[in-house]
This record gives structure tokens, C-alpha cells and sequence, in this order.
């Protein structure tokens, strides 16, 4: 441990950490910045940086969110739901929400205590995070519990002083919910068929001397939580972006004409990406104008981006967010990358066999993923699903062989007609080249195969191939079995830059 420098200190660094190489003996010093906006220029930490910076970002997208204080070594973040009425665990290192027996029951912690701190107070929160309280209330020995009490009271009223006698009212009422909650949970029954992961985020090796690395990898229990996909937005930009181009296709426009209008609407889309996230707003000129006005799926296209144009309105015609600010905020970047796409198409004349086409409907969405393993935390697997080129799922052993599997959503069953994928941003050798894809009709107990290849070869970055199924099989999951990376031998590492499943879906 060193003595900050003032200028560390002035954001919050109260404990720097000296580092000493092994091999040179330079010196590394780390500080340990508090102040969330020096750690998004410094872009270094470890959890509790992390769980920082989420927290800030949460605040600033409107949620209410506290930081969450475990006494055992790790910190990650809490948001208030108003749908649920309650506190939601969200943890930004392992890229997990509401599980929070995640530490008791996967990493085997031995809790102690988990402070909840945000602007309206501090909170012992605890008794969520564990289903053996007795045992946690024997490991409190710091001081007495009524003491912990006290001394979060006095803090809370300090925080609050300022407050009016109705938003007083209002935080006492949810305090007194949160307090009934987490009695009750402490009774609650611990759930023994969900397999929970192991800490996946740090080395091997200080996972294993901190204790906290789970359960073993295995094809049955993988060390992968299951995640949902949030990429309805993806499909519905989509089948927009179809629409406009079959539009162009019936009535013959040049393509000197198509890639005019895409341009265009690249043009305003990233305008709109580089407005105030709060009042995003762009003018329309004539060019924007005319095409709206002949080019009716384009309004399609806007709605599926949570954007309303206003042509016929007091004042400049414009195109503005309908409310939704935070779902323009994760579609806009999805519909710029296939914009991008579709104009590299036709600048290099690249155009696709029908069936094979990109963009086109029918993609399924909102799916339940669990992978062999994924490298966090930038290449967990729903990130294959997510429409954005330069995310990926990355298996961090996974070149002679890893999984993923994809659960139809709402009980349904999809005939699958066909898959895309595409290569990630950088590491060719880490490509897929063979691979199995198979479907189960009773949720992964027996399986099918629907579609083999080998020795495929993405010739580039950012490479999309389509592939036909030929096996017309009515299946409620699916799965890829990817047996081999393009350079499996010297590289231990998979990457798959985006997984699109595409075919009808029928209710079970």
C-alpha cells in the first residue's frame, strides 16, 4: 500500500495499491478512485470500480440505485423497480440481475454483512442475500445489532434532512415494504434445481484462493447463468429495414438511388445517436422530408427505434423519441450497424439469394441463452443476440469444442428455415469452422440434428454467412455444438460475433 497524491485524493483515492514487476521491477501505482467520472477517463479497476461507474450510469438513466456494500469483498449495485415495488440485485461484473442468492449458493460465501448506500440512506440489506441466516448472525461481530441499527438510522435522518414531509412519507412507506420483504425471506425455501455459477469475473487462480469458484464446468451444469435476450428491438428493425428493401425491389430503383436514401438515413440516425439522450430531437431538411413522404416503411423503421417523425406539426418537421429514451438508446446503434451493412452490400455489390437476403423477417428474439462458459465481462452469450457488430460471445476455452443453447420464447416452438452468423471484430482464428445445430422438442432432453457444417472459412471481419436448413424440424430449443475453432491448436479461445435464428414459430 502507498500514500495517495494529492491529485488522487482530490477524486476520492483514499487507498492506492504499488504494484512491482517481477521480471523489470518497475513500479505500477493503482489508485483506488471513488469519483465515478475520473474512472470512466481511467477505465481501470476492479469490482468495486465497476459496480461504481453502473451505479452512476443507472442514476443517470433516471433509475433509483444504491451501491451495495458485501463486508466480504465485493461490491455491486441495487435499482429500485416500480413495476415489482421492490429492490433489484444487478450485478455488473458477472452481468446477473435479480438473483441475488448468487453468492450464498454459487460463489459459497460466508456473508456477514451487505450495506445498502444511496442518496436517500444506508440500509442492512442482508437478509436477501441469504437463506441461512443464523449462520450469517453468528459471523456479526463487529457490534451488536441494535448498535448496526442505530448507527444506520442516525445516518439515514442525516441524508434526509433536506426532504419535504411527502417525500418523507413516501421513503418511510418503501422502507417499511423492504423491511417486511426481507423478514420474510429469510424463511423462504432455497431453490435446488437452479444451478448457480461460480464467480466468473478475475483469474483462475485468485477465484480459487478467494474460495469463490463454484461448482466444476460440465455439459449438464455449466458455470454460465441463463440469460434472456432483450433484442425484440433487433427483429423489429429488421423486418422495417426488409420492407423498405423489397419496396426497392418491386418497383425497380437504380442502386446508385437506394444507397442515396440509405446514406441519408444513416446520416440522420447517427445524428439523432450524437443528440441529448433526454430531448433527442433532429430538424428534417427537404431530402429527409421527400423520403418520408414517399417511403411509408420508413415511419416502420422509426417506431421500431421508439422515434415518432413530425412533418405536419407547428414549426421544422422532425424526428423526435416517442418517451421511450432508454429503448432509442439501444436500438439506434443496432439500426446504424445494419444501415452500415446494407450499404457495404451494395457498394461492393454483394446481393444474396432470396432466403439469404440481410436484412429479413421472421428472426426469432427474446430467447433464454445458456453457453458453455462466456468471458466477462464483454463476451457473454446473449451478446451474439444483441445486433451490435462490435460485441461478441467469447468462450474463453471453447476452440476445441463449446456449446450454446437458445430456448424459443413463451413455451413456443419455431420451425427453423435458417441461421445467420458472423465473424467478430478481430482474432480470425478464433472463428467457429465446425459445428453441429440441433434441436430438442422436450426443453434439451433428447436432441436432433437439423444442420452440420465444416471447415467454414470467414474470409473477413465482421463476415456474415446464411445457411439453409434443409431438416424442417419443430423444435422449443436449440443448439449449436460447435466442435472447432479456425485455429484450435495454437488458440484456446472461440468468438462468434452474432447469432441470428430465423423461421416461423407456433404456440406448444
Amino acid at each position: 500500500m502507498g500514500n495517495p497524491l494529492p491529485s488522487e485524493i482530490e477524486f476520492g483515492a483514499s487507498r492506492v495499491e504499488i504494484y512491482r514487476c517481477n521480471h523489470c521491477s518497475s513500479i505500477t501505482r493503482f489508485p483506488r478512485y471513488n469519483d465515478p467520472h475520473k474512472l470512466i477517463q481511467t477505465r481501470k479497476g476492479r469490482c468495486g470500480e465497476w459496480a461504481n461507474c453502473f451505479t452512476f450510469y443507472c442514476r443517470v438513466y433516471g433509475y433509483e440505485a444504491r451501491l451495495i456494500l458485501d463486508f466480504t469483498d465485493h461490491v455491486w449495485t441495487e435499482c429500485f423497480s416500480n413495476l415489482y415495488g421492490r429492490w433489484i440485485h444487478l450485478d455488473p461484473c458477472e452481468g446477473v440481475y435479480d438473483n441475488p442468492l448468487l453468492y450464498e449458493k454459487g460463489w459459497n460465501k460466508k456473508l456477514d454483512y451487505a450495506i445498502g448506500i444511496s442518496k436517500d440512506g444506508v440500509h442492512d440489506i442482508t437478509k436477501r442475500y441469504t437463506r441461512k441466516w443464523h449462520e450469517v448472525l453468528s459471523r456479526r461481530t463487529i457490534t451488536s445489532e441494535d448498535t448496526v441499527s442505530a448507527i444506520l438510522m442516525n445516518i439515514t435522518r442525516k441524508c434526509r434532512s433536506g426532504l419535504s414531509s411527502d417525500e418523507l412519507l413516501a421513503l418511510e412507506n418503501r422502507d417499511r415494504k423492504e423491511s417486511e420483504e426481507l423478514s420474510k425471506a429469510t424463511y423462504l425455501e432455497v431453490n435446488n434445481s437452479i444451478s448457480l455459477p461460480g464467480r466468473q469475473s478475475g483469474s483462475v487462480e485468485w477465484r480459487a484462493a478467494r474460495s469463490e469458484l463454484g461448482q466444476a464446468d460440465s455439459l449438464s451444469c455449466s458455470s454460465c447463468p441463463i440469460r434472456r435476450c432483450v433484442d425484440a428491438h433487433v427483429s423489429k428493425i429488421y423486418d422495417a429495414l426488409s420492407a423498405i428493401l423489397s419496396h426497392f425491389c418491386d418497383n425497380n430503383i437504380p442502386n446508385e438511388r437506394i444507397i442515396e436514401v440509405f446514406v441519408t438515413l444513416r446520416s440522420l440516425m447517427q445524428n439523432l445517436k450524437d443528440a441529448n439522450f433526454k430531448s433527442r430531437r433532429v430538424t428534417l431538411d427537404q431530402k429527409l422530408q421527400q423520403i418520408f413522404e414517399i417511403l411509408p416503411s420508413a415511419e416502420r423503421l422509426l417506431s421500431a427505434i421508439s422515434l415518432k417523425a413530425e412533418l405536419h406539426t407547428v414549426g421544422d418537421p422532425s424526428v423526435a423519441t416517442d418517451g421511450n429514451l432508454i429503448h432509442t438508446s439501444l436500438a439506434l446503434p443496432v439500426a446504424l450497424d445494419a444501415v452500415d451493412e446494407i450499404l457495404s452490400n451494395y457498394k461492393s455489390n454483394i446481393f444474396y439469394t432470396k432466403g439469404h437476403q440481410f436484412p429479413r423477417g421472421n428472426r426469432l428474439c427474446s430467447g433464454s441463452v445458456l453457453a458453455s462458459s462466456e468471458q466477462l465481462p464483454i463476451g457473454i452469450a446473449t451478446a451474439a443476440f444483441d445486433g451490435i457488430r462490435l460485441s461478441k460471445w467469447e468462450e474463453p476455452d471453447g476452440a476445441k469444442g463449446c456449446w450454446l443453447m437458445y430456448k424459443v420464447h413463451g413455451g413456443q416452438t419455431c420451425e427453423l428455415e435458417s441461421y445467420d452468423l458472423m465473424s467478430a471484430n478481430d482474432a480470425p482464428e478464433r472463428d467457429p469452422m465446425d459445428w453441429v445445430l440441433e434441436g430438442s422438442t422436450d426443453q434439451g432432453s433428447t436432441w436432433n440434428t437439423i444442420d452440420a457444417r465444416s471447415s467454414v472459412i470467414f474470409g473477413s471481419r465482421f463476415c456474415r454467412k446464411s445457411f439453409t436448413v434443409d431438416k424442417r424440424y419443430k423444435a422449443n430449443v436449440l443448439r449449436f455444438r460447435f466442435l472447432r475453432g479456425r485455429e484450435s491448436s495454437a488458440n484456446p479461445r472461440f468468438q462468434i460475433g452474432s447469432i441470428d435464428f430465423y423461421g416461423e414459430t407456433h404456440m406448444a
